[in-house]
């Protein structure tokens, strides 16, 4: 009875295969190496870019030619013409741009909804050439994503008021245009600190504008509050002749105000490199009473040296001087020179670099990180004698 094999259990079937047929190990060879044959297509596709797959069919685009309302429309292949409405003129059927929402709406969330930008004077621009493509942009500080998207934070840390921005036709050459664009800040320093940020190292110096540079595309400076952008759509020649023309205009038309730049204009010319220039509104070389500085590289005896100056009250300057080379002798040695053209000057190398600076009345200023203690000094003695202006 011991040798009697119990039977399965419930209808599962005792059985182990111990053979697998000819025919059905050739199939498993043909699959893998199919799939072995796929992997490498796939791979040599991947390498290999075929713009035809991505290539726009423009008469797909046509929908998009006609004039938007309110925006500038950068696909129009011809002028438009459509006047604009006054800033000023009531429309029936639209709500006020500036109106607000009411107060009992019960939206969830309103007060977090972003104001819409107040509509402001159009950008005019009477040249010759040159026609509108739409009709004013305006946005807000809330709003400016909209239009610029990942660069506004910078331009709302300089404190942005306002952006104007329209599109021109260029007359006779067709599909260029240019794009020009007006961002308003509340003073000619955070302007300035904006253009100074975004500054091409490669640009040309403009003639019309101190603050500005000319690019492989079009103008950009600072005039007064307001930081401009001339863009062009291609380099031809006249599309580039138009932009230049607009930048002189706007350098014209937009007021001239240097308040708080009391700074900038006190770097001086002789040496400077003149891409190098920088405003650093607070907390300039680590220190709490350095405000509204201005720096600026110099080429001087063969040596790079880096520049910086900040006008205040007299009492704030010292103030902020000696603060300063109390705060380098902490981390360094510090040596006080001689006065030059009552200017007391300090000299301090901290961390394997030079500091040399000097105060005289309400001006603050030195060379910073030099690698040659005696041409920082020799600069800064031929500034205070003004020899370097």
């Amino acid at each position: 009875m011991a040798n009697v094999k119990k039977p399965a259990a419930g209808n599962r079937k005792e059985f182990v295969r111990t053979q697998v047929s000819a025919a059905e190990r050739v199939a498993s060879v043909i699959i893998l190496l199919l799939m072995a044959a796929i992997g490498i297509a796939i791979a040599i596709k991947g390498k290999h870019f075929n713009p035809d797959l991505f290539a726009v069919r423009t008469d797909s685009l046509q929908s998009t030619t006609a004039a938007v309302e309110g925006k500038a429309g950068t696909a129009l292949s011809a002028p438009v013409t459509k006047p604009e409405t006054p800033a000023t003129t009531a429309v029936a059927d639209k709500p006020a741009a500036t109106a607000e929402p009411a107060a009992d709406s019960g939206a969830e969330g309103s007060s977090d909804t972003p104001k819409p930008a107040a509509k402001g004077e159009p950008l005019e621009i009477a040249l010759p050439g040159l026609t509108p493509m739409g009709d004013t942009e305006f946005y807000n500080s809330d709003t400016l994503y909209e239009k610029i998207d990942g660069r506004s934070p910078a331009y709302q840390g300089f404190n942005v008021q306002a952006l104007r921005c329209r599109s021109f036709n260029v007359v006779g050459v067709t599909g260029s245009y240019v794009d020009v664009y007006e961002y308003r800040f509340d003073t000619p320093v955070d302007a300035f600190g904006m253009f100074a940020l975004e500054r091409d190292p490669k640009g040309a110096a403009l003639d019309f504008a101190p603050d500005g540079y000319s690019g492989e595309m079009g103008y950009f400076f600072r005039q007064g509050a307001v930081y401009v952008q001339i863009i062009a759509s291609d380099v031809k020649p006249e599309t580039m002749a138009l932009a230049k023309a607009i930048a002189q205009n706007r350098a014209k038309v937009l007021p001239a105000d240097d308040t708080g730049l009391a700074g900038r204009r006190k770097l001086p010319a002789t040496g400077m490199i003149a891409d190098s220039v920088a405003y650093v509104p607070d907390n300039a070389q680590g220190q709490s009473d350095f405000k509204d500085v201005f720096q600026a590289k110099y080429n001087y005896d063969g040596a790079v040296l880096p520049y910086f100056i900040m006008v205040a009250a007299p009492a704030d300057a010292a103030k902020a001087w000696q603060s300063f080379a109390d705060f380098c002798g902490k981390f360094g040695t510090v040596t006080n020179l001689p006065d030059v053209n009552g200017g007391k000057i300090f000299s301090a190398q901290v961390f394997d670099k030079w500091k040399v600076v000097y105060q005289r009345d309400g001006e603050l200023g030195g060379v910073f990180d030099a690698t040659d203690e005696a041409k920082a000094e020799a600069f800064i003695g031929k500034y205070l004698r003004g020899e370097i202006k």
